[in-house]
């Protein structure tokens, strides 16, 4: 970005100025309306006098009207020029030094070379705007450091005959001018190179025309406004508050009794510039204020206030929170003549806000400090001397309610070390800008207190899922995690358990109910993940299992058991011969997966034996059980129902169950040979030890041959 785009974007910049009258030849043409004086000694009669004023006077009156306001409210601090350009050359009125930075010395200056002939020469502005340059590049060079500080400045041309063709024959010589500077300036050791250059043309004419603005190379910003006479005046006031961020206070209710015969009291008000930045906290609160900007309509800041009754508070000055000069904004009135009378006579003024209610609310006051007159605002809260606010009068009430030790792990968290490297290969960002993306993704839900939430008070696994949801990336063995975090929740909601949370931190409309509890733990769980789901895709693979949880949850909170049944649209479907849809299958694996950690066994519990699994299988697939069947009470034939066994009469249950577990083992195995070949369960041992009594027995009935 240039430097003049830089000083485009900052708004009221105080740059060092140069005020330069264009005296041509339309200088002496009137252009006020004319009044009519008596002359001539008393009881005499003679022809009035018309008396009316120039283009020449009206440059001067505004030229002195801007360095007025500069020079009473920032005396060395803001530098003005002024420069008369005539066709006997280029007039300096004032020098840069301070001694030279009055009012007194640019009026006596005036004084000196009187008002332009009746027949005044016409003469080039490209000189006056040569030496205007030349100027200000000798004074940054003399009073800044041209090395660290942004060189940049503004002129302001006051001319009577710039036409349209004649501002753009010197917007281009300005450029030009400017250009040819700067590379003078690069090879001289007493100049500086001008960064950027505003420049404001005020064309004085018979009619007002809308301001226009351009951008010219290099960094040069022109604005031309053209006005008449009687609205100079205005036009100045106005960009002298544009330019030094100024705002106005009205001071309303001011008792002046000289004004009316009897001694009856008549109020009169007085508008007062000062900078703007006394009025920061004044602002919001509302109170009434002017947008208008007089006969030019510019809007500005303006606050009313009212006078009130004067007294002794050097008490109060003690404990202004900001003090700024102020200066009238007709100088000449009468009422401001004798307001600022009495404040340097050595009384002080105390305003107050307009009243709202009976009560009175002194928020500013005006008193003398070596010869000026400054305006003190006082704090609307306590004051800045005494003590800082307690924490505990701010949102969160008692200062153990604060969650004070998340704090500190945040700060931890995202602590700034020193990093000279160059940015990441892959995605070219530099390690601010990577801070800034994990303080905001860890502070998108930030409770400031414990009280405002039960999800961030309890224990450290549902921290851990916190956690994991503020990488930016998250793997395989991340996304399981954060998913038997859900899993545990819901497993815990069905055993009715209480929540793991501190004493006294979760608030809800009925804390002691854990249906309100658990309901208000879920609404903020899928409020954090919302706002986690957009770092990446499996952030938004968590949301979709916590939504298929919950929506499989809630729709069978009727059930006997917290896992969903076949018995409705699914059973009917698969009944009818059909096969489940996706959603069904999804829904199914998200509770297969639930109904391992809900038994407290993890993924690991899916190597369990096929009995304890067609148990599971048997025991959820009965819709008329209760919602905790593990605390009924059971009879026998029942429990062998439960466990897949047909009850036989006098046979017991325990016989049963041994021979049910010996099923159960049989089948994980092949079966010995020899119980195979003898059902019987008796075997012959050692058949080949009798082997020659049997051939010998065979051969006497004739069935082997010998």
């Amino acid at each position: 970005m240039s430097a003049m785009d830089s000083t485009k974007e900052k708004s009221h910049t105080r740059l060092p100025t140069v005020l330069l009258i264009h005296c041509t030849s339309g200088s002496n043409s009137p252009c006020v309306k004319g009044f009519s004086i008596e002359t001539g000694k008393a009881g005499t009669t003679s022809a009035p006098a018309r008396v009316s004023k120039t283009a020449w006077t009206v440059s001067v009156e505004g030229a002195i009207e801007y360095t007025r306001v500069v020079y009473d409210l920032f005396p060395e601090k803001c530098k003005v020029q002024v420069m008369v350009r005539s066709h006997t050359g280029t007039l300096q009125l004032n020098s840069w030094e301070t001694e030279k930075q009055q009012l007194p010395k640019v009026l006596a200056e005036f004084g000196r070379i009187g008002a332009p002939g009746d027949n005044v020469p016409e003469c080039d502005l490209q000189a006056g705007l040569s030496s205007a340059i030349e100027s200000l590049g000798s004074m940054f060079h003399t009073y800044y450091n041209s090395s660290t500080a942004e060189c940049q400045a503004r002129i302001i041309v006051l001319s009577p005959t710039l036409r349209s063709e004649r501002i753009s024959a010197t917007a281009r010589s300005v450029s030009h001018l400017l250009r040819a500077y700067n590379q003078q300036a690069a090879q001289s050791s007493d100049k500086s190179v001008i960064q950027g250059l505003e420049i404001e043309v005020v064309h004085v004419t018979d009619s007002t025309a809308p301001t226009e603005k351009a951008v010219l190379p290099p960094h040069i910003c022109l604005t031309v406004h053209s006005c008449t006479g009687p609205r100079l005046m205005p036009l100045m006031s106005s960009l002298c508050r544009e330019h030094y961020n100024m705002a106005s206070t009205i001071i309303t209710g001011i008792p002046m009794k000289e004004e009316q015969p009897g001694g009856v009291s008549c109020n009169y008000d007085v508008e007062l510039f000062h900078e703007a930045d006394i009025h920061k906290d004044l602002l919001p609160l509302g109170l009434p204020t002017s947008t208008a900007g007089g006969d030019t309509g510019q809007p500005h800041s303006s606050v009313t206030l009212r006078w009130s009754n004067p007294r002794n508070i050097s008490l109060d000055l003690q404990l202004c929170a900001h003090a700024c000069r102020v200066s009238p904004v007709e100088v000449n009135s009468r009422p401001s003549s004798c307001l600022f009378n009495f404040v340097l006579g050595g009384r002080a003024v105390t305003l107050e806000q307009p009243r709202r209610t009976n009560f009175k609310h002194v928020s500013h006051i005006l008193f003398n400090h070596g010869g000026s007159v400054f305006l003190h605002c006082l704090p609307n809260g306590k004051s800045f001397l005494e003590d800082p606010p307690s924490i505990s009068e701010g949102a969160g009430g008692r200062v153990t309610d604060y969650r004070i030790g998340e704090f500190g792990m945040l700060m931890r968290n995202n602590l700034l070390v020193p990093f000279a490297g160059a940015p990441n290969a892959t995605d070219g960002l530099l390690p601010i800008d990577r801070a800034m993306q994990q303080l905001e993704r860890s502070t998108r839900v930030w409770p400031l207190v414990y009280g405002d939430a039960v999800l961030f008070n309890m224990s450290d696994e549902v921290q851990n899922l916190l956690t994991l949801l503020t990488y930016e990336r998250l793997t395989d063995q991340h996304l399981t995690e954060c998913r038997r975090v859900i899993y545990q929740l819901q497993a815990m909601e069905g055993k009715s358990q209480p929540l793991p949370t501190l004493s006294g931190t979760a608030r809800t409309k009925s804390n002691h109910k854990k249906e309100e509890q658990y309901r208000q733990l879920w609404s903020e769980l899928e409020t954090v993940i919302v706002a986690a789901s957009s770092t990446s895709p499996r952030h938004l693979e968590v949301l979709e299992s916590l939504r298929q949880c919950r929506s499989v949850a809630n729709r069978n909170s009727v059930s006997a058991d917290p896992r969903p049944f076949a018995g409705t649209q699914g059973a009917s479907s698969t009944a009818a011969g059909g096969s489940t849809s996706t959603g069904g299958a999804g829904r199914d694996s998200v509770w297969k997966e639930y109904d391992m950690y809900r038994e407290g066994d993890g993924p690991e519990s899916a190597d369990k034996s096929p009995a304890t699994s067609s148990r599971q299988k048997d025991v959820s697939s009965s819709p008329g059980k209760m919602k905790t069947p593990r605390h009924r009470p059971h009879t026998e034939a029942s429990l062998g129902t439960i466990l897949g066994m047909k009850m036989r009469p006098g046979v017991d249950l325990k016989t049963l169950w041994i021979e049910h577990n010996r099923s159960i083992v049989a089948s994980r195995h092949k079966e010995f040979a020899g119980r195979v070949n003898y059902p019987s369960g008796k075997a012959q041992l050692y058949t080949h030890l009798d082997l020659d009594g049997r051939k010998a027995a065979a051969a006497a009935s004739g069935m082997i041959e010998m």
